[in-house]
């Protein structure tokens, strides 16, 4: 009966100790992790770099957080195999430990060569010559150095974790070994998937979090080579594969470029003629003004619709529409938040592309590139974590000369709180607001706000005064049981895009700044717009501008338009003609019968909508009137302009890039 028992106990037992051992070999090879990191910091510590000293304690938090959860999943992974003889043990654990010391040396020396830990790029070994790439290493690494590194990291990474491995199962043979020892089995299978993912609450531990502090080189010590190899894998992975150039073109219904062109009215025949045309091209006439343009989280048109006593959803911001430009008729050009950053900033139907295997080429039509060439400063601010889509290295790269995120505003202002996505919006518009004032006058600056708390979980400052919704008032659709959290964040943000805009009002800078704000997409919880009535409403976002004086023909703000025609809007105010992709209409201009005929909101999601009727683009079947029960006709000059629109940006960008990375055609 004892050794039925016994063989019976067998299984489970060695489950147990292989969780056991695998926790405290993860444990030890996380803090081996964490003095690899400070040996790094040692090494590469800058000179001088005093100001770091105030921030070092998080981010060695931060990376221990990421050590342990590196140690945690290696040992939920492994411990099938760490609870049996020591013989097999003891093999599963030196290939962790090598992995994991092997791992930790290809990212310190990785970062003293790119100032970067391990990124998409190093998947270049394969993408590119091979064998130019490992010849190149040759040449400018020290070669005797890491080999003489790579030892003493084995060495001490086995000795480590072999000994306290050994140690831990011996023990755990000797008094964990009766049946009932058992049932720690699910204890210890909570705690080590409660260290796998790094928080209590929340979002699982990731990239978001490596910009813990405001300070570019500890954010970039806090990833260990495991942590920051699966990034760029991420990255890499998700990251959009160019493919051909004509790839868009075919799926809008063009053979190539030339007949793009030619429907969109352009008479150039050559990729350089074709992208020349498609550039802005007029002598600038600079006037010095400041540009701040929000991008404002799940801002939806809708609710300004039901803007009432009953239903105050936009609160400070209804006292702040009388002196703007209110476009009512205005879409997002896509449904996500980086898809719709990508597609203002750097007009691109393909997305992700700023990201990934294509995160170090510049897209020099963009708008911080025509803002740079026009002689302005640039700077993206966000409430929330710069890690988001690797936004602290690629906004660098695309021509921001800083990112400030809620880690920089956490250091600005000592006891900032905020939800999960990072700080409340409330110090992202007070941060801006310091930085319009502290600017040279012969300076211009241009600030790309990009704001969170308007998201799920929609959480809000303790202190701040909600409205007392009632959601039978609401004339939308009910549906959500987030409709009311949802309203409450918007009128929120909305409340404190109104503080700014009137700070800048009376502020010295007043006569020289203009404020711009949109939303990145449609809010989720409004409803699924199901409804023939409601379809329009599904893409629909607010574009409101202030500072721009009285505009002499009020029918310009209802035209039709979307995301594309923004910036070719704006650019005139400043007095900048040149440098940017002419991707829509300066809304500003009075339109003649002809341009209210024309007028459309082009997206990047296959939608366009003229002022009578919306569409998907290429297909006539899906035309439906606006409003419903209004007679339209199909238009094939109008929809084939509006796929040539789309598909030229299209093309402008896979070309750009094939040139760029050296892709044969």
């Amino acid at each position: 009966m004892k050794k039925l028992l016994a063989l019976l106990l067998a299984p489970p037992r060695a489950v147990l100790h292989g969780m056991a051992v695998g926790v405290c070999v993860g444990l030890v090879l996380a803090v081996w992790f964490s003095v690899a990191r400070l040996l790094t910091l040692a090494y590469y510590w800058p000179s001088p770099g005093g100001e770091l000293w105030a921030e070092l304690p998080v981010a060695l938090l931060m990376g221990f957080r990421f050590d342990l959860k590196m140690g945690a999943i290696a040992s939920l992974l492994l411990f099938p195999l760490l609870g049996w003889r020591w013989r097999m043990s003891a093999v599963v654990i030196q290939i962790w430990a090598s992995l994991f010391a092997l791992l930790a040396v290809i990212n310190f020396y990785y970062y003293g060569f790119y100032k970067l830990p391990i990124d998409s790029v190093i998947f270049g070994l394969a993408d590119d010559d091979t064998v130019a790439v490992l010849h190149t290493i040759w040449q400018d690494f020290p070669m005797l150095q890491i080999a003489v590194v790579l030892a003493l990291a084995l060495w001490s990474a086995n000795v480590a974790a072999l000994r306290v491995g050994q140690s831990a199962l011996q023990w755990l043979q000797q008094h964990w070994a009766r049946a009932r020892h058992v049932w720690l089995i699910p204890v210890l299978l909570l705690g080590v998937l409660l260290v796998g993912k790094g928080t209590l609450k929340g979002m699982a531990l990731q990239l978001d979090n490596v910009t813990a502090t405001s300070k570019p080189f500890l954010n970039n010590v806090i990833p260990n080579g495991v942590t920051a190899l699966y990034n760029a894998w991420d990255a890499y992975r998700t990251s959009t594969d160019i493919g051909e150039e004509d790839t868009g073109l075919k799926a809008l219904g063009f053979a190539n470029f030339q007949d793009a062109a030619r429907a969109y009215g352009i008479s150039a025949t050559t990729p350089e003629g074709v992208q020349r045309a498609l550039m802005a091209a007029g002598p600038n006439q600079l006037n010095g003004k400041n540009l701040v343009f929000f991008q404002m989280e799940s801002w939806s048109a809708e609710p300004f619709k039901y803007q009432s006593k009953d239903m105050d959803v936009l609160a400070g911001l209804n006292t702040k529409l009388h002196n703007a430009w209110v476009f009512d008729n205005f879409d997002a050009a896509h449904h996500g938040t980086h898809p719709a950053l990508e597609a203002i900033l750097f007009n691109t139907p393909v997305t992700p592309i700023t990201n990934g295997k294509y995160r170090h080429i510049t897209l020099d039509w963009g708008v911080p590139f025509a803002m740079k060439k026009a002689g302005y400063d640039t700077l993206f601010v966000t409430s929330g974590q710069s890690g988001w889509r690797e936004l602290n290295r690629v906004l660098l790269t695309q021509n921001f000369d800083e990112v400030i995120d809620a880690a920089t505003l956490r250091a600005k202002y000592p006891g900032a709180e905020g939800g999960i996505w990072g700080v409340w919006d409330s110090y992202m518009f007070r941060y801006i607001e310091t930085r319009l004032a502290q600017q040279p006058k012969g300076r211009p600056l241009f600030i790309y706000g990009m704001s969170t708390t308007n998201h799920p979980p929609y959480e809000l400052p303790s202190d701040y005064k909600m409205f007392a919704f009632d959601i039978n008032k609401w004339p939308g659709d009910k549906g959500s049981e987030h409709l009311i959290p949802n309203l409450q964040t918007y009128r929120y943000a909305n409340d404190e895009l109104a503080k700014f805009v009137s700070a800048v009002e009376n502020s010295a800078v007043a006569t020289r700044t203009l404020v711009a704000a949109t939303g990145d997409h449609n809010v989720r919880t409004f409803g699924q717009y199901a409804t023939p009535e409601s379809q329009v409403l599904r893409q629909q976002v607010p574009f409101i501008v202030w500072g721009a004086g009285n505009l002499s023909c009020s029918n310009a703000l209802h035209q039709a338009a979307s995301h594309l025609d923004m910036f070719p809007t704006l650019f005139p105010m400043l007095g900048i003609h040149q440098g940017f992709l002419m991707t829509g209409r300066d809304l500003a201009k009075c339109p003649s019968a002809r341009d209210v005929a024309d007028a459309m909101a082009v997206t990047f999601i296959g939608q366009a909508r003229s002022n009578h009727a919306i569409w998907s683009m290429g297909s006539p079947n899906t035309l439906a009137c606006q409003p419903v029960g209004s007679v339209c006709e199909w238009e094939p000059a109008q929809d084939a302009k509006a796929r040539a629109r789309v598909a030229l940006m299209d093309w402008n960008i896979r070309h750009h890039i094939h040139q760029a990375s050296g892709k044969k055609p």
